[in-house]
């Protein structure tokens, strides 16, 4: 048999507990000393039972404040980041690599990255996630988005001054 430990339940049997210490005619020394004890554990797990509110309520806070999100902006270069891989995605994956070594893949994977609209990166998680190679290598991909952000910028600021 389980008893939920509640707030109440725990400062109703501290209470009494109390009494039965207090009352001098009914416990003897010994008896007294273990039920002080038992208060102190009680007492232990009285506190253990706050912490843990408290926790809870400080998660609840966080996740509210995060619920507070700006929305995403859209990504020039990579305008598909963060949406979900569709089956044409993977059947286009699936049409290139499967028929490439694993040496080969490398040389297909900025193509993919233009042709879905996502990060080199992305692609590269998705091959490891097929089974394809392993995720330090795609962690060499990792950099390459920035790098290709940072080529569009500069391309896009030429633009729009020559156009000025």
């Amino acid at each position: 048999m389980t008893v939920k430990l509640t707030q109440a339940r725990l400062d109703n049997l501290i209470d009494t507990l109390n009494a039965l210490i207090c009352d001098d005619d009914l416990l003897n020394r010994e008896q007294k000393e273990n039920m002080v004890r038992t208060v102190a554990t009680l007492g232990g797990i009285e506190e253990r039972i706050r912490q843990m509110a408290e926790a809870r309520e400080a998660k609840k806070i966080a996740k509210a404040e995060k619920a507070e999100k700006k929305p995403r902006e859209p990504d020039l270069v990579f305008p598909r980041t963060g949406r979900i891989w569709t089956t044409d995605d993977l059947d286009l994956i699936h049409s290139i690599i499967d028929e490439l070594p694993d040496s080969e893949i490398d040389n297909h994977i900025l193509w993919l990255s233009d042709r879905q609209g996502r990060t080199p990166y992305a692609i590269a998680l998705k091959i490891v996630s097929e089974g394809r190679l392993d995720e330090e290598w795609a962690k060499n991909w990792k950099p390459v988005a920035k790098e290709l952000r940072e080529k569009y910028s500069i391309q896009h600021v030429e633009t729009k001054s020559e156009n000025s």
